[in-house]
């Protein structure tokens, strides 16, 4: 990836944010008003596009509507001047979809804060492979009114300042420091998300590209041999081989249903990256759980998985 000649930018008091549904659907009607509620308290103006709004008739079966409306609705919001940041409503399924029906120079044209995790990594590795400025891995419209105040002030530290400096972490991911598979330091461009997308796009023109890079992965509710399968793949492509290191998230509900006839997810790190003998850093609290923090992707980071720590070296906006 290309270092980006031009960078969003950053969030001031007033700004606007505009919410897309590039993904599922949602047929809580509470939904977006509260995320509305939520983002004007925070001090910005909100517009919400039409495949957020939930309409029924916009609705695609589980997606928040058609592969075209989803792909142009993001084009408009990145060609509209008045739009500031463009925050995803919600995960589910849907990005990989559209991916081929977007308009990547439009994007590249007017650079702006793009914000998500889960699905939305489709478009986070997509933007880097096509577009090139950072975005941002980070709470979506649909969660803001459930927000701890750590999540909170770590997503409005990163979209106002661009995130630049160390990464918190809290004290339950802090204990499995303990446990890392593979000490070592690193530097290199952060990226990555979810492992469900990243290894969904292997072999795609929209794939992650491991080439020097820091690639971090999380997941949610995934069995130990569906992350092995899914990590296996990644070796198998050289991700591991390729990148400088990696840092994986907390794995919420990732447990076997049969302990006693599965690998622990340490083993299947173990197994499955530390094998390469780059630096693993585990513990980041970042996509799903609580609290959950913000990471800027595409900006230079450094770990060190013998301390224990996550520095972003570079922020990801414009002032």
């Amino acid at each position: 990836m290309a270092r980006p000649t031009r960078k969003p930018r950053a969030l001031s008091p007033g700004g606007r944010i505009g919410i897309v549904a590039p993904s599922g659907s949602t047929t809580d009607e509470r939904t977006v008003p509260d995320a509305v509620a939520a983002i004007e308290a925070l001090g910005f103006r909100v517009t919400v596009g039409t495949t957020a709004a939930g309409s029924t008739a916009r609705r695609y079966g589980y997606l928040a509507g058609t592969d075209a409306d989803r792909a142009t609705e993001i084009h408009g919001f990145f060609a509209d001047p008045e739009i500031d940041a463009v925050l995803c409503l919600k995960g589910g399924y849907g990005t990989p979809r559209i991916l081929d029906l977007l308009d990547y120079e439009l994007i590249a044209r007017s650079p702006k804060l793009f914000i998500g995790y889960s699905d939305i990594t489709g478009l986070h590795l997509a933007f880097a492979r096509h577009v090139r400025f950072p975005t941002i891995h980070g709470p979506m419209a649909s969660g803001f009114g459930r927000l701890d105040d750590l999540s909170r002030e770590c997503w409005l530290k990163v979209v106002t300042t661009g995130g630049a400096g160390p990464v918190a972490f809290t004290p339950a991911p802090a204990a499995s420091r303990s446990k890392q598979a593979s000490p070592g330091a690193a530097t290199g461009t952060l990226i990555g998300g979810n492992l469900a997308l990243v290894s969904a796009l292997v072999g795609t023109e929209y794939a992650l590209d491991p080439d020097g890079k820091i690639v971090f992965l999380e997941d949610v509710g995934e069995e130990p041999y569906r992350v092995d399968r899914m990590l296996n793949q990644l070796r198998l492509a050289g991700y591991f081989s390729a990148c400088r290191g990696v840092v994986l998230g907390t794995w919420e509900r990732c447990t076997a249903s049969e302990p006693a006839r599965s690998l622990t997810l340490e083993q299947v790190f173990s197994d499955q990256i530390a094998s390469s003998g780059k630096p693993v850093l585990r513990g980041i609290a970042a996509g799903h759980g609580t609290p959950t923090l913000t990471l800027p992707l595409g900006v230079l980071a450094r770990l060190d998985a013998a301390r224990g720590s996550l520095e972003i070296l570079e922020t990801a906006t414009e002032p």
